[in-house]
């Protein structure tokens, strides 16, 4: 059982969550084409599938960003999303 004690300090809720706001915990993986214009962001997996395939490089850590290496790659990962939205 917990009871409220009152409001917290800055430093208690400071010492508590010591994570980057801008880290969300969203768990997707933005996606660029390959001339760096943002695309739809794609699942974790996927991303894995394409960079073991060698048909995207990671660009960045924070958030998990995915540059596709092809231009032709960008149309078919847009045609994807829309057969699976339609789904």
């Amino acid at each position: 059982m917990t009871t409220n004690t009152g409001p917290h300090t800055p430093s208690e809720l400071a010492t508590g969550d010591r994570r980057n706001p801008e880290h969300t915990t969203d768990h997707t993986v933005r996606v660029q084409a390959a001339d760096g214009t943002p695309l739809n962001p794609c699942h974790p997996a996927r991303a894995r599938e394409l960079l073991r395939q060698k048909r995207a490089i990671r660009v960045n850590r924070h958030p998990y960003t995915i540059r596709l290496l092809h231009a032709h790659q960008a149309v078919a990962m847009s045609v994807l999303y829309s057969e699976e939205v339609s789904k």
